[in-house]
């Protein structure tokens, strides 16, 4: 089915509310007002860091940032789409290639050429090109090279292979497998972002924007693609379940579920607005027609060996716990934004703790 056209957003404005089908990721992170997973997991933790950080906390780009995004662009997006938006770093061989000024004058006088000392570097450039037009120049080849890659993020060699070698072991998963082309997911869709206000559950309290983008939605689940790097070595299932716990990736699944919910309800109710073109037609018919999507998780170890894992999440108490967790989160944003707004610290409010025998730990002392 097709569906609206993809209004004319910039980054920064608001987001309708809505289901999108490739809305640019720009326009989706820059929405000003609508909270996303990261967000609700870290007011679960501690909503008073969540405000700091999220009033001044500088942005981060450190190579295990650039390993997920370009990972997602290649896994999830496609060969096209990363190459459009990545290149590795530029490095290559300089064996029968001019480096140096002094190898340009060599390589005037070899061929007979006079006054090689007159001009700069660029003339003598010039010069030599104008003898032999095939002879590779390291200022010459790095200036294309720059030129025909301009605007692209680039990748450190090492990182461009170990994002090729997943996308690879990654097809190899029988579970996978048969979803995937050239290492990227073909089946459903990609990056499917959901903006949709709660009002509480009687409907009657401030609304409250949030937002949620599915790596992956297929019709009978939902793909979340993660990164991790364990301090220690083990068993990589146990290390892949340790970063799960630490960095509360299970109270992000119980946000994207709740999305998924809610998309569903409007989706029955007929009141979903789907901006953009369904994979075919039927696919949110198909997606809908079932209580609950399972949640698969892709985890690729980004240290060493990029072995990748895939995780069916089925424990029940522990997807309960998260999701009232969630619901908590919403409540106490509703309630923290209502008193002090969004643009002003929230302070904090630890009373007073008095520490029994009890309360130490067991190495305490020793």
């Amino acid at each position: 089915m097709m569906g609206l056209p993809l209004p004319d957003l910039r980054p920064g404005d608001e987001v309708p509310c809505g289901l999108y089908f490739n809305l640019d990721e720009k326009i989706y992170h820059a929405d000003p007002t609508a909270k996303g997973s990261s967000a609700l997991k870290a007011i679960a933790i501690d909503p008073v860091e969540w405000k700091f950080d999220d009033l001044y906390e500088e942005d981060k780009d450190t190579d295990a940032l650039l390993f997920g995004s370009a990972l997602h662009a290649r896994m999830l997006e496609g060969q096209d789409v990363f190459n459009a938006k990545f290149c590795q770093r530029f490095s290559l061989t300089t064996d029968g290639m001019l480096v140096t000024d002094q190898d340009l004058k060599d390589f005037l006088v070899e061929h007979g050429q006079s006054a090689v000392s007159r001009g700069n570097k660029a003339e003598r450039i010039k010069r030599v090109l104008e003898i032999a037009p095939e002879q590779k120049i390291f200022d010459v080849v790095k200036e294309t090279y720059d030129r025909e890659n301009e605007g692209k993020i680039q990748l450190k060699p090492r990182l461009w292979g170990q994002i090729e070698i997943a996308c690879r072991w990654v097809q190899q998963d029988p579970t996978l497998s048969a979803v995937m082309e050239n290492g990227t997911f073909v089946d459903g869709a990609p990056e499917v972002s959901i903006f949709y206000e709660d009002r509480g559950p009687d409907g009657d309290q401030t609304p409250v924007r949030l937002k949620g983008r599915l790596d992956r939605l297929l019709r009978h689940a939902i793909i979340d693609l993660k990164t991790f790097a364990p301090r220690t070595k083990g068993d990589i299932y146990q290390l892949a379940l340790k970063t799960i716990d630490s960095m509360r990736y299970d109270l992000q699944e119980a946000a994207y579920q709740r999305c998924w919910q809610i998309a569903k309800a409007a989706h029955e109710g007929g009141t979903l607005d789907i901006y953009g073109d369904e994979p075919f037609e039927g696919f949110l018919d198909e997606c809908f027609d079932r209580d609950k999507p399972k949640w698969i998780w892709v985890m690729v170890k980004r240290t060493g060996a990029p072995q990748p894992l895939v995780l069916d999440w089925t424990p029940h108490f522990a997807k309960a716990a998260a999701a009232s967790r969630i619901e908590e989160a919403i409540r106490t944003y509703r309630s923290k934004r209502d008193e002090y707004g969004d643009a002003q610290e929230w302070p904090a409010a630890n009373p007073p703790f008095e520490v029994t025998d009890d309360d130490l730990p067991t190495w305490f002392g020793r």
